[in-house]
C-alpha cells in the first residue's frame, strides 16, 4: 500500500480554464447540495467548500496548478478532480504518490468505497455519478 495512500495531480492547462472546468462540475452537484466557490481574481486562489463546511475542500492557485488529496477521509477533492477530467479530458492528469497513472475514463462510482473508503455516504455516490456526466453539448453552434 505504500504510495497508494494519496493521489497527486499536475493541470498543463491554465488557471481560467481549470476553474470553468471546476465550477462546471459544482454546478452539476449543486442540483443535489450546495457548495460555494470563491475566487479571487487578483491572487489566482479558486476555492470550494461545502456550504455546511466552513474549511475548502480544494483550493486551485494558478501560480501552481498541482497538488494532492488524500485517498483515505474527505472523498470530495478527488471526486472533483475526476469530474474535471470528465469535463475537459486531458484537463488533469491523476497519479497515486507512488507515480502509478490514473485513468479518469476507467473511474466507476460502483467501485467508489474500494477506490475512497470514506465515500460511503448515498451522497457521494451521486456526487461520483454526476461528477461522470459527459460535459453538456454546446448549444445554438450547429448551422
Amino acid at each position: 500500500m505504500n504510495g497508494l495512500n494519496e493521489f497527486m495531480w499536475k493541470s498543463s492547462l491554465d488557471w481560467r480554464s481549470l476553474i470553468a472546468a471546476a465550477e462546471a462540475v459544482i454546478a452539476r452537484w449543486n442540483t443535489i447540495t450546495k457548495f460555494e466557490t470563491k475566487t479571487d481574481q487578483r491572487e489566482h486562489i479558486w476555492t470550494v467548500r461545502h456550504s455546511s463546511n466552513a474549511l475548502p475542500f480544494l483550493v486551485l492557485n494558478g501560480d501552481s496548478l498541482r497538488g494532492s488529496v488524500p485517498r483515505i477521509g474527505n472523498p470530495m477533492p478527488f471526486l472533483l478532480l475526476i469530474g474535471i477530467c470528465h469535463q475537459k479530458p486531458g484537463a488533469v492528469e491523476l497519479t497515486f504518490a507512488n507515480g502509478q497513472k490514473i485513468d479518469p475514463a476507467r473511474f466507476d462510482p460502483a467501485d467508489l468505497t474500494s477506490l475512497l473508503p470514506h465515500a460511503t455516504h448515498a451522497a457521494h455516490r451521486k456526487l461520483a455519478e454526476l461528477a461522470v456526466q459527459a460535459a453538456a453539448p454546446a448549444s445554438g453552434l450547429a448551422p
